[in-house]
């Protein structure tokens, strides 16, 4: 953590991607340490960690670090990495989620239905397009960030021909 001050107020800024490293670390320890029957179970187990986590959040690291629940208990499953999905799984995921593009200079709106901006969110994301810097999703709207206005029409242009 960071702290700096600017007009006399003291701000502290922290890195996103290493609480969420550290968050991730802490969830395997307890994971393979004891018996998580429940994400309330394993909130706690953060929370006496001193990790403060929302539910949802929780269950996107659940997600993301591949979690099962086998037994009644969370395991972790080691499996190989995900690859990146073929042209026709990304193809059939845009063609079944997609609901609108439109772009604003650099960055490409996505609308989807209803819960399906994670999954749209990643599959941009696994592609590689270089046009692509990353992606941020809620409920049901994708943002992509691109490299500059003219990529943004560029990226545009290409999730509209998977269409």
């Amino acid at each position: 953590m960071h702290a700096l001050t600017w007009r006399g107020q003291l701000f502290c800024c922290y890195n996103p991607g290493g609480m969420k490293r550290l968050r991730h670390n802490a969830i395997l320890d307890i994971i393979r340490s004891g018996t998580i029957a429940s994400q309330e179970e394993l909130m706690h187990g953060l929370k006496a960690r001193r990790i403060e986590v929302s539910q949802s959040t929780l269950s996107r690291d659940i997600q993301e670090l591949r979690l099962a629940k086998t037994g009644g208990v969370y395991t972790v499953v080691e499996s190989e990495p995900v690859s990146k999905p073929s042209d026709e799984s990304f193809r059939r995921i845009i063609r079944e989620f997609l609901v609108d593009i439109a772009v604003a200079k650099n960055i490409v709106v996505v609308k989807t239905g209803p819960g399906h901006a994670s999954t749209v969110s990643q599959a941009i994301d696994e592609t590689g397009w270089p046009e692509a810097i990353g992606t941020i999703a809620g409920e049901n709207t994708v943002f992509i960030a691109a490299r500059s206005e003219k990529e943004g029409k560029k990226l545009e242009r290409r999730l509209r021909e998977l269409l």
